[in-house]
């Protein structure tokens, strides 16, 4: 007869021993590893087979929130029984964002971290209405199923994920196996009952939201709220969405009565005078289904150093390094004694190549000390041989510097058809390489 092994599990990390120790290895806290609880006998269960077919699918309508920046970024609203996770850092705006929301709706808030009278006081700047709003301090899962399953509310929010724990798992509040644990039975309640849950977590200093990656898997939806504290705007981003696009962000504004929705987005990352110094160039990224003009700004400095220094905010630095490169290589500019600093006006962060040109002619317009022409926008990617390549989705950037008033656009060769059927006309001029980019404009 083949013995039972028994397994040990750390309630900090949750990885799993064939034995019990009193430290563990991986995560290095003490008196973390517990056996956990034998499981119970399985019952007699009667489940239920239902045809695909027999269901319909608009039965299933979104719930509008009110908010249509977050509403975008859900995919047109959140789904009933879905499970959204909202993280960030602490005091970038979470718990705000989960107060304007609920306002829409009879909410039922959880509250591990603030006091009911808080949560008034909050609720009274933002000039929500409290009474939709209950408010519940226990953290104890099974305790709040019980309440969600009684009140029925039309959302449940838990403001954090952290402090719930369940009576039934070992551990403190917070760990690996809690989390774990109470996020599986909000799903559950969530698909058994219909009601949205919206859970708050913190980013931890890994990076990762409410400590493990594992709850990211647990949810439908994760939203990334990103922002500079010297900034009044935030992004929120999506991650992971069962139900929509991937690729939106919903743009806010911290104001003394909470997030405000941005309409005019490029009033955030574009300056209204792009074109005073040299140095400034205009680009066009896509996020989602939104097209955001921003603006690129370079320094060229003398260096004295051996190894001089390239340095980039809000874009990839190794592609700093190839564009560089590729100007000292194809375009002759004599760039290895100059220290070159780039920067993404507000924040913004840019990870697509249709931004090349607009950074080297930036890094151009900048060593030369000549201002790039008032309204002309870049969009190409630059190869390694200095040649200029067509982007992708390029009329949808086309209609928005025509929206912003741009009268020329500088662009590959292969993209000036698209640009000119656009309504640029003979504003749209079609390069080949990089160097015919800067003899252009400089």
């Amino acid at each position: 007869m083949a013995v039972k092994k028994r397994e040990f599990t750390c309630t900090s990390c949750g990885t799993g021993f064939p034995k019990w120790l009193g430290r563990c290895p991986v995560c290095n806290e003490w008196n973390t590893i517990e056996e956990p609880a034998p499981a119970a006998a399985p019952g007699k269960r009667e489940g239920s087979v239902l045809p695909l077919a027999s269901l319909n699918s608009e039965e299933l309508k979104r719930i509008a929130t009110g908010i249509n920046e977050f509403n975008l970024v859900c995919g047109g609203g959140i789904v009933p029984g879905s499970v959204i996770l909202i993280g960030g850092e602490p005091g970038i705006g979470k718990s705000t964002l989960a107060i304007q929301i609920g306002h829409f709706f009879d909410t039922l808030y959880v509250s591990g971290e603030e006091s009911p009278m808080q949560l008034r006081q909050r609720a009274e700047r933002l000039s929500a209405d409290p009474s939709r709003i209950s408010i519940c301090t226990s953290t104890e899962v099974e305790e709040i199923i019980e309440l969600a399953t009684s009140h029925k509310p039309q959302c449940l929010i838990i403001d954090s994920i952290q402090t719930v724990y369940s009576s039934q798992t070992p551990g403190i509040a917070g760990s690996v196996s809690q989390i774990r644990e109470v996020t599986v039975k909000l799903v559950e309640l969530a698909k058994r009952t219909g009601i949205p849950v919206i859970l708050v977590g913190h980013i931890t200093k890994e990076g990762s939201i409410a400590g493990p990656k594992l709850l990211e898997h647990l949810v439908d939806t994760v939203l990334y709220f990103e922002g500079n504290f010297n900034r009044d705007y935030r992004l929120l981003r999506a991650i992971k969405n069962r139900f929509g696009s991937v690729n939106e962000i919903g743009l806010f504004m911290m104001t003394e009565r909470g997030l405000a929705e941005v309409t005019d987005r490029n009033r955030v990352f574009l300056s209204p005078s792009i074109s005073s110094a040299p140095g400034n160039a205009v680009s066009a990224a896509l996020e989602g289904s939104r097209t955001i003009l921003f603006e690129v700004q370079a320094l060229v400095t003398y260096s004295g150093a051996p190894n001089p220094r390239r340095m980039a905010d809000g874009f990839d630095v190794n592609r700093l390094i190839l564009m560089t490169a590729v100007l000292e290589k194809h375009a002759g500019l004599k760039l290895g004694s100059f220290d070159v600093f780039v920067n993404v006006s507000g924040g913004f962060q840019i990870n697509e190549p249709a931004a090349d040109l607009a950074v080297a002619m930036a890094i151009a317009s900048s060593l030369r000390d000549t201002p790039i022409p008032d309204g002309v926008g870049l969009i190409a990617e630059i190869s390694l041989s200095g040649e200029l390549r067509p982007v992708a989705q390029c009329a949808r950037r086309l209609k928005e510097f025509l929206l912003a008033g741009f009268g020329t656009i500088l662009l590959a060769a292969g993209d000036q058809k698209e640009a000119k059927d656009a309504g640029f006309g003979n504003g749209a001029i079609g390069t080949g390489t990089v160097l015919d980019a800067i003899n252009f404009l400089l």
